[in-house]
């Protein structure tokens, strides 16, 4: 399964738990629920190493998941996969609540302003300490406006006024857009 290059991360891995080799799990997930269809996965170490693990019992525990992996049978055998990624391939990734979106869905979207005018494309999303954030290259028909440069905008209210994703388009505020501009164009 690790071999397949497409992977979220539904999970991070926290501490073991009792004696039976249970660890507890942050989810990363909207569906708080979803560990009971979690079967096979991949779980990435800090190490950046790639295992191939079944879950072989998970029940939730407040906001956290229990998670026991087969073969694993003591917490020292669970040790090694502290802080580890509990990943599953994009292809099983859950539906986004209705009216909300992923992300990292959002790279590829053109980026217009309220006025309807297109004038660029985000290139990436990054997830920064306080706020989530997009590069945006702009059009070079519209690089004399805005900046030949790429830009990192952040994802709030005063810059994002509207997301569609049937139309793959993010409307974005053109005066906060310039502000984020260097002032060599």
């Amino acid at each position: 399964m690790s071999d397949s290059p497409e992977f979220i991360t539904v999970c991070q891995l926290m501490r073991t738990h009792g004696v039976k080799g249970h660890i507890k799990a942050m989810p990363l997930t909207h569906d708080i629920t979803r560990h009971k269809s979690l079967k096979a996965v991949a779980v990435k170490k800090t190490n950046g190493e790639i295992l191939d693990l079944e879950i072989e019992e998970s029940r939730q525990a407040g906001n956290l998941w229990l998670l026991k992996f087969k073969g694993i049978d003591t917490p020292e055998a669970a040790k090694f996969l502290v802080n580890a990624d509990v990943m599953i391939p994009e292809s099983e990734r859950l539906p986004a609540p209705e009216g909300e979106y992923y992300i990292d869905d959002l790279v590829g979207f053109r980026v217009k302003t309220e006025d309807g005018r297109e004038v660029g494309e985000v290139l990436e999303v990054q997830e920064l300490m306080t706020v989530d954030a997009f590069h945006i290259q702009f059009d070079p028909d519209m690089q004399q406006e805005f900046s030949k440069k790429s830009i990192l905008a952040p994802w709030i209210d005063d810059c994002v006024k509207e997301v569609d994703e049937q139309g793959r388009f993010i409307v974005c505020d053109a005066d906060y857009l310039k502000s984020l501009c260097p002032e060599e164009r």
